[in-house]
């Protein structure tokens, strides 16, 4: 140590080199207790949590619909047939969209999967939950420990407020199937937000380790080398060493979807089907790979299609049809192998190929079939509505950002929302704003062009800046943006009452 202070000082002087090497040390240190004794994000608000739950109701089990959300990981807006793609054939989803509800202008509340998955289930912006920095990674990645470094955390924090702990305490059966990308750690798994059944993986299909569990047991370890030091890999087709047979994955998934139907066809349920595919890498179904005209990608779109119509066909078969709501969409907009459709940019990206997805709704008898609405809506809406639906009032605690979307279902009413936000990737920041006509964005973020843009929303792919010609909308929706981005940072968490 001696001889290092004497080298540095001769390079830099001794009060740089002290300094320097104290900062090591504090970073040395930080690591390790990041790496190896770290604690989850402490929780706020547990005992209003707690006091919610334990206050809410059983649903009558004689009237209580059924809820099955069907979640693609990484599905384009364009990447259905019935919405317009034209190499994948996907008759299956697209015959869900003709007895039910096609939604046009739908949103994840985030371009990637951690904070998209986390607004679904808790019905709020991601920066509540505190999820909004980019994703989650498995538990041994050196992003893991990294991200713990900067206090950001790698798991959903215990006093958020899912879904799935909300119709199980209304007296649902609740079971999960596929990726959960909400944390790894004991504690922190589906098992632990209420989710009696789950069967899947904890992360993204090109992160590892991805062992296969069932609830809380391992079913099948994935002994595959990382790889990178990010804990990823990302080749297409492709597997590395002892891992698990990714080719099955969506059959295996939609097997146990079945089997947790007719296990609970004679009570209340709520089904979280959460699909790895089609995320990177691909791998297609070993029966049909090479049969469509997508290549290998839609391979995998196609097989997912089939497996949606399995899934209907066993609600249709135990006569579950007509008090069930089947909800198909996507975590986020397509990544570099699917189609965002005539919209610009993709995944991770708050152009509207970042975040607009597909959307369908099937309830025969409540839903009107053969719609196609082009009402505003976000992943967030699916808390609030299932709980109406099921009777429950929401907590009064926090902000919920979602709206009930049955009006716009089951009515036709024109919007859940006046406005929708974009938050983006990197730091869960607000970035653009749409009304029904006009979408304004703070800064383009293109090199050279980082100005404020407002696009026609119905008649251009966010191409032309129209200022000039409708300041007052531009100066409108700016407003909304800065008020928006004001209450998150006066509140981020969306604490309601007095503080705990």
């Amino acid at each position: 140590m001696r001889r290092l202070l004497r080298g540095l000082a001769l390079a830099i002087g001794y009060p740089a080199a002290i300094l320097l090497i104290l900062v090591t040390l504090a970073l040395a240190a930080r690591y390790v207790q990041a790496r190896f004794f770290h604690e989850p994000l402490a929780p706020e608000r547990l005992a209003e949590k707690d006091a919610y739950l334990a206050g809410i109701r059983p649903a009558d089990p004689a009237a209580a619909p059924n809820f099955v959300v069907i979640l693609f990981d990484d599905l384009g807006w364009g990447d259905l047939s019935s919405y317009g793609n034209r190499l994948i054939r996907t008759p299956r989803t697209d015959q869900l969209a003709a007895e039910g509800v096609r939604m046009t202008d739908f949103y994840s509340a985030a371009p990637v999967c951690t904070p998209s998955r986390a607004a679904l289930l808790t019905g709020r912006y991601a920066i509540r939950s505190r999820t909004h920095h980019l994703v989650f990674f498995s538990d041994t990645s050196p992003v893991a420990t990294l991200r713990r470094m900067l206090g950001l955390g790698n798991e959903l924090i215990r006093d958020e407020i899912l879904v799935s702990e909300v119709l199980r305490a209304a007296g649902y059966a609740t079971g999960m199937v596929g990726k959960w990308h909400l944390g790894g750690e004991p504690g922190h798994r589906p098992n632990d937000f209420g989710f009696d059944f789950w069967y899947g993986v904890l992360w993204s299909n090109d992160m590892t380790p991805l062992h296969l569990y069932r609830n809380e047991e391992i079913e099948e370890r994935d002994s595959r080398d990382p790889g990178t030091w990010s804990g990823t890999f990302r080749d297409a087709d492709t597997d590395r060493g002892d891992g698990l047979d990714q080719r099955t994955l969506t059959q295996r998934y939609t097997r146990e979807a079945v089997a947790f139907i007719e296990r609970n066809r004679e009570r209340p349920f709520f089904l979280f089907v959460s699909h790895t595919f089609p995320h990177v890498p691909h791998f297609a179904s070993g029966q049909h790979a090479g049969s469509s005209a997508g290549g290998v990608y839609g391979d995998v779109v196609e097989d997912l299609d089939r497996r949606v119509g399995t899934v209907v066909n066993a609600l249709d078969r135990l006569g579950l049809g007509e008090r069930t709501l089947v909800i198909v969409t996507s975590d986020n907009g397509a990544d570099y192998n699917g189609s965002p459709g005539p919209l610009r940019g993709r995944k991770a990206s708050t152009y509207e190929g970042g975040q607009r997805v597909p959307m369908i709704a099937r309830w025969p008898g409540r839903i009107p079939a053969g719609v196609v609405s082009d009402g505003l809506g976000m992943n967030t809406d699916l808390f609030p509505t299932l709980l109406g639906e099921a009777g429950v009032r929401p907590p009064s605690d926090r902000e919920i950002d979602g709206r009930d979307l049955m009006p716009v279902l089951e009515r036709g009413a024109p919007s859940a929302h006046d406005v929708l936000f974009y938050t983006s990737t990197w730091g869960g920041t607000i970035d653009a704003v749409r009304d029904q006509r006009f979408k304004y964005r703070a800064s383009t973020a293109d090199f050279g062009r980082n100005k404020p843009q407002l696009w026609r929303m119905d008649a251009d792919a966010e191409a032309h800046n129209l200022i000039a010609l409708y300041p007052a909308d531009a100066q409108r929706l700016a407003e909304r943006l800065q008020a928006q981005r004001a209450a998150l940072e006066e509140n981020p968490r969306g604490w309601r009452g007095p503080e705990p």
